[in-house]
C-alpha cells in the first residue's frame, strides 16, 4: 500500500512539471467552449508585468526546454524566464514578437496571440483546453497538448487574467 501511495505522489509530481510538444498528452478535453458573450474584458484593467508575466513563468517557463528560452527550445515560443527573474526590455519586444500576431505552431488557422480577441488567440485554446471549440482549423488531435503541458488546466482567475490582457490589446510595454 506505501508502495502504491509513493509511485502515485511521484507520477502526480512530474506530471505537473512536465513541458513537451504539441503530441496531444494533457489533461481531458473541456466539456463546454468559453462563454466570450458573457466576459467582461475591460475590467479590472490587466497589467503584464503585474497579472500575466507571473502566470507565464509560473507555468509555462519555468525551465527553458518548455517556453523559457528567447531562442526557444524545440521551436516552443518564449514567454518569459522563469519564476523571479526580471524581464529585460529586450526579452519583452522578443515574446511580443514571437507570440502577438504570430502564427501559432500547430495548423490552427489563427495567430497565437490576436491583440484585442481572445477567441481568435490560439493561446486560449490552449490554455482554455477548448481545441475543439472556435474557428480552429486544426483537430483536437493535430493541434496540439493543452497548456500547461501534462498539468492541470491553470485556475479560471488566471486564464481571465490573460484573457482580459489579450481582450485590453496584449501590450507588453
Amino acid at each position: 500500500m506505501r508502495r502504491f501511495l509513493l509511485v502515485s505522489l511521484m507520477a502526480v509530481a512530474s506530471a505537473g512539471t512536465a513541458c513537451g510538444g504539441d503530441d496531444g498528452g494533457g489533461t481531458p478535453a473541456a466539456t463546454e467552449c468559453f462563454d466570450y458573450a458573457r466576459f467582461d474584458a475591460t475590467t479590472p484593467e490587466v497589467s503584464f508585468r503585474a497579472d500575466v508575466l507571473p502566470v507565464f513563468q509560473r507555468s509555462c517557463a519555468f525551465s527553458a526546454t518548455c517556453h523559457g528560452a528567447v531562442a526557444g527550445s524545440a521551436g516552443f515560443t518564449y514567454l518569459g524566464p522563469g519564476v523571479g527573474a526580471e524581464i529585460t526590455d529586450e526579452e519583452l519586444a522578443e515574446l511580443a514578437a514571437q507570440n502577438v500576431g504570430a502564427a501559432s505552431r500547430a495548423p490552427s488557422g489563427m495567430p497565437r496571440i490576436t491583440a484585442g480577441d481572445p477567441a481568435r488567440s490560439f493561446l486560449m485554446h490552449k490554455i482554455d483546453d477548448t481545441l475543439s471549440c472556435g474557428d480552429l482549423e486544426c483537430t483536437p488531435e493535430t493541434c496540439g497538448a493543452p497548456m500547461p503541458y501534462g498539468g492541470a488546466i491553470l485556475p479560471a482567475a488566471e486564464r481571465d487574467a490573460i484573457r482580459r490582457w489579450i481582450a485590453q490589446g496584449a501590450e507588453v510595454p
